[in-house]
């Protein structure tokens, strides 16, 4: 199991203990309000506080490989284009040793040179053909990088925007609470109602 997986289930663990935890929280009688243990709570956002950087973590990892992919893509495609332009050379100046060394008789010289040019333009052909299957296999894998790339962060963003928007209604029904306990006399009046 790769990292990633491993601490996206750690997040959806944390979660999931989150909901449970509101799900089994008792209802503040006449109000949408839970009552929560806070050591349960604190407990959760400390797993949370844990979790979350390790995200981000695997997430820069993430990234910086698909840096690495990207590059030796790119070096790959250098090399194969270099290799093709030492290939073409090579055969061009073998097609013009051969033409030399057949100067003897016109006939040979010119047939020579029209072989010296047919090879050069296939060799030339060649190498444009390389060079655009280089190019082409070099965008692809950036292609994908960045679509994985941005497959995770989007995940990422979500996890984290769903355990924030969490966080903030847990803080705003304890915050609620904690005015209710701070007023002795909203508590009783709350109590005499519910009688």
């Amino acid at each position: 199991m790769s990292d990633a997986n491993k601490y996206g289930m750690e997040l959806e663990r944390i979660f999931e203990e989150a909901y449970n935890l509101m799900a089994e929280a008792k209802r503040v009688p006449f109000t949408d309000r839970l009552m929560i243990d806070e050591s349960d709570m604190s407990s959760i956002l400390d797993d949370l506080r844990e979790a979350i950087p390790k995200e981000v973590k695997i997430a820069n990892e993430i990234l910086e490989e698909q840096k690495k992919i990207v590059n030796k893509a790119y070096a790959d495609a250098e090399n194969i284009i270099s290799n093709a332009k030492n290939q073409a050379e090579n055969i061009v100046g073998s097609a013009r040793a051969e033409a030399e060394r057949m100067v003897q008789e016109q006939e040979i010289v010119k047939e020579a040179n029209n072989v010296a040019e047919e090879v050069k333009a296939a060799a030339l052909n060649y190498q444009k053909q390389i060079q655009g299957e280089a190019d082409e296999y070099a965008l692809h894998v950036k292609k994908d990088a960045l679509e994985y790339s941005e497959e995770m962060l989007a995940y990422i963003s979500n996890t984290l925007s769903s355990a924030l928007e969490g966080c903030n209604n847990n803080r705003s029904s304890i915050a609620s609470e904690m005015r209710n306990i701070a007023s002795p006399a909203s508590f009783s009046k709350g109590l005499d109602e519910e009688e």
